[in-house]
C-alpha cells in the first residue's frame, strides 16, 4: 500500500516539470505534442535554437530538453550547450537522423546530451525515454533537496554542539574558578596539587607551596564594609598574578587565605618569590570611593615537598608556617619545619 502511495505521489510530482522540445520541422513538433498530450508533465515546443533558448530562459523547472540535431542557424549540439546557462541541471536529449553511431556520439558529446532518439522514432520508446528522464530529474532534485536538508541539519547540529561545548567550558570554568577573584578555587587547586605532587614523585625535581593570609582582614570588613574587603581580595589576586610564572598556579583557598603552587622550585627560590609577594602587598594601596585608602599586609608560610610526602601534609606544614608568621608579628614569612 505504501509503495502505491509513493508511486502515485511521484507521478503527481511530475506535473511541476516542463519538457522543452526543439525541431525546425513543424509537423514533427505537432507529432511530438500529440505523443505527449496525456503525460503529467508539460511539453512546450520551439522551431529553432534561438526560440528554444528563450523558452529555456523564461521557463521554471525545465527537466528535459529535447532537440533535433540538424537545424539551420543553430544545430542541436550548440543549442543544448548554450541552454546549460539557463537550465544547468536539465537532462539533455538529441533527436537525430544520423545513421552511424560515431556521428551520433560526437553530437551528443558536443551538446552534453545523455540520451538520443533516432528518427523515425517508435512512439512507445520515445514516451518511455522522455518520461524516464523526467522521473530521473525529479529524483535528482529530491536527492538534492534532501541533501540540502541534511546539510542544514548538520550545520544546526554543529552549531548546537559548539554552543554546548562553550556552555560546558563555561560551566567547567565556573566550577573551577573563584567567582570573586577569578583565581582557581580550592577544589581545583587540590587537584593541581595532587597532579604536580605525582609528577614530581615520578620525575624528580622540586615542588614548593606558599600559603598566605591577609592580616587583620576582619578589621577591614568591620571598618569599611564587605565591599571594600572584596576589593582588597581582588586587588591582591590581580597583583599576585602579574609576577607568577606560567607554570605556577594561584588559588583562593578560603576566606582571606591564598595558596601558590610553584613547580620546579626549591625552598630558597620559593622564599624569594614569597618575599616579593609580601613586599608587593605591603606597598599596594586600595582606594575606595568614599573614605581613605586602605593598606594591608600578609603573613606567609612556605613549604617544599619532602620525599614520599602527601599533598595534604605539604599543605599542613605550609599552614603551620603561616600561623607562626602571624604569631611572630605578621607581615613576615616563615619556612616550614
Amino acid at each position: 500500500m505504501n509503495n502505491q502511495v509513493d508511486s502515485k505521489s511521484e507521478v503527481n510530482a511530475l506535473s511541476q516539470y516542463t519538457v522543452i522540445m526543439v525541431d525546425d520541422e513543424l509537423n514533427i513538433l505537432q507529432t511530438l505534442k500529440r505523443c505527449f498530450s496525456r503525460e503529467k508533465f508539460r511539453v512546450i515546443c520551439a522551431n529553432s535554437g534561438a526560440e528554444g533558448l528563450k523558452l529555456v530562459a523564461d521557463t521554471a523547472n525545465v527537466a528535459v530538453i529535447v532537440s533535433d540535431q540538424r537545424m539551420p542557424g543553430m544545430n542541436g549540439s550548440e543549442f543544448l550547450t548554450r541552454s546549460r546557462e539557463f537550465a544547468p541541471d536539465a537532462i539533455r536529449m538529441l533527436l537525430t537522423g544520423y545513421s552511424d553511431i560515431e556521428t551520433t556520439v560526437a553530437a551528443m558529446n558536443e551538446g552534453g546530451a545523455t540520451h538520443y532518439i533516432g528518427k523515425p522514432w517508435e512512439e512507445t520508446m520515445l514516451l518511455q525515454t522522455v518520461g524516464g528522464c523526467v522521473m530521473q530529474y525529479h529524483l535528482n532534485m529530491e536527492n538534492r533537496r534532501q541533501q540540502e536538508i541534511i546539510n542544514q541539519q548538520n550545520a544546526e547540529l554543529r552549531e548546537l554542539l559548539s554552543q554546548r561545548t562553550q556552555q560546558n567550558c563555561k560551566l567547567e570554568q565556573m566550577a573551577s574558578t573563584d567567582a570573586l577573584t577569578g583565581l582557581t578555587n580550592r577544589r581545583r587547586f587540590l587537584e593541581s596539587l595532587e597532579n604536580e605532587r605525582s609528577r614530581t614523585e615520578r620525575n624528580g625535581g622540586a615542588l614548593s607551596l606558599i600559603m598566605f593570609d591577609i592580616d587583620h582582614f576582619k578589621k577591614v570588613n568591620d571598618t569599611w564594609g564587605h565591599a571594600v574587603g572584596d576589593k582588597v581580595l581582588c586587588e591582591i589576586a590581580r597583583e599576585m598574578q602579574l609576577f607568577l610564572r606560567k607554570a605556577d598556579s594561584a588559588a583562593r583557598y578560603g576566606g582571606e587565605e591564598f595558596v601558590i603552587l610553584l613547580p620546579e622550585t626549591e625552598l630558597p627560590g620559593a622564599a624569594l618569590i614569597a618575599n616579593r609577594l609580601r613586599q608587593m602587598v605591603a606597598d599596594t594601596v586600595i582606594t575606595q570611593d568614599q573614605g581613605p585608602p586602605v593598606a594591608v599586609t600578609i603573613s606567609i608560610g612556605i613549604a617544599s615537598l619532602e620525599l614520599d610526602e602527601s599533598g595534604e601534609k605539604l599543605l599542613i606544614r605550609a599552614d603551620q608556617a603561616m600561623y607562626r608568621a602571624k604569631n611572630n608579628g605578621r607581615n613576615r614569612m616563615e619556612l616550614a619545619s
